[in-house]
């Protein structure tokens, strides 16, 4: 090859490099301002139809008309919500893939010792919700309240059957009060393993197991068709779905108050700027008097927390579950 023919490649080359390095620094990244430009994943860690799924859904419904984009709930069930947060924190920092965080997927992990990641490094980026657990027994039960589920329990904790999400979750503690309250020995009771409070609901109500725990609105389709009696709401605020079911607080006992919340969170290193977009538009749905009528109508009420404000109270509420589990067993 000539030394002229090969100059002449080699100042070809370069003004291709040069094109292509134009074009990729004339590229703007993405900004607070011009996001979202394409659809969002929003990752459930449970399988569809428990508490959280029906609290993310509707987030997500809501959240799709403040972004001007579709938001579409993904479930990532398994591994104690490992298999869904892994997926997120894998995922790039570009506020399109969300986690549909809560205590079950944070706050609880940070005392799981097989957790394969720092259950802390993410962007908690907004909680919108909170709402209580409910105590559930089969429609044929022949037990009918909550004193004669307490009843049943302590005569016969070795056949007493509870639904059981493996020690990670909320409803998981919230079970694990009931019995301590009650003088029922947690070690005795048989826990049926299952992924979701969906699943547990399902379970009670078809006769396989004695009692269940989830969040509120797991329990609202069931209820209302008979195969499920809600004995007890958690804490002592009612739910409107389930009319006439007693607060723990109604029946003496303020002590069981386990609350579960929904929130948002994202991969580490997501951008301040976007993470600060995402937070106020999670506030702007929260604020939201149809959206609060929403959230009401599957058992939660808003309550927005962003930022470091968030973190802080995730990190409060791991030493609390910490203390719980030195209290009346390690919920495994």
């Amino acid at each position: 090859m000539s030394a002229v023919r090969a100059g002449a490649l080699l100042g070809a080359g370069a003004a291709l490099c040069a094109a292509v390095l134009l074009a990729s620094c004339s590229a703007p990244a993405e900004t607070a301002q011009s996001y979202p430009s394409r659809p969002i994943d929003y990752v459930v860690p449970f399988a569809a139809g428990g508490s959280t799924d029906i609290a993310a859904r509707a987030a997500a419904e809501a959240l799709s008309d403040e972004l001007g984009t579709p938001v579409n709930v993904i479930n990532k069930p398994g591994a104690d919500q490992i298999i869904g947060v892994s997926s997120v924190r894998s995922a790039e920092a570009d506020g399109y893939t969300l986690l549909a965080d809560g205590a079950g997927s944070s706050s609880i992990q940070g005392s799981l010792p097989y957790v394969p990641y720092d259950w802390d490094d993410r962007e908690f980026v907004a909680r919108f919700a909170e709402g209580p657990h409910v105590y559930v027994v089969g429609g044929d039960a022949p037990y009918r309240d909550f004193a004669g589920v307490v009843a049943a329990a302590k005569a016969d904790p070795e056949n007493f059957t509870v639904g059981w999400i493996g020690g990670s979750s909320t409803s998981d503690y919230a079970t694990l009060q009931f019995l301590a309250a009650n003088g029922i020995d947690a070690a005795r009771v048989q826990r049926v393993p299952f992924r979701s409070s969906g699943e547990v609901m399902r379970a009670v109500a078809s006769g396989d197991i004695a009692f269940g725990v989830g969040g509120a609105s797991s329990a609202f389709s069931l209820s209302e068709s008979g195969e499920l009696r809600p004995i007890a709401l958690t804490g002592d605020q009612p739910v409107g779905a389930l009319a006439g079911v007693p607060t723990t607080a109604e029946l003496g006992h303020p002590e069981l108050d386990m609350q579960y919340w929904v929130g948002v969170s994202a991969p580490p290193g997501l951008p301040a700027g976007l993470s600060t977009r995402l937070a106020d538009a999670v506030t702007a749905i929260a604020e939201d008097r149809a959206v609060a009528d929403r959230l009401d109508a599957v058992g939660l009420s808003p309550a927005v927390l962003t930022g470091e404000d968030l973190r802080a109270e995730i990190h409060s509420e791991k030493d609390r579950f910490a203390s719980l589990s030195e209290q009346i067993g390690v919920a495994g």
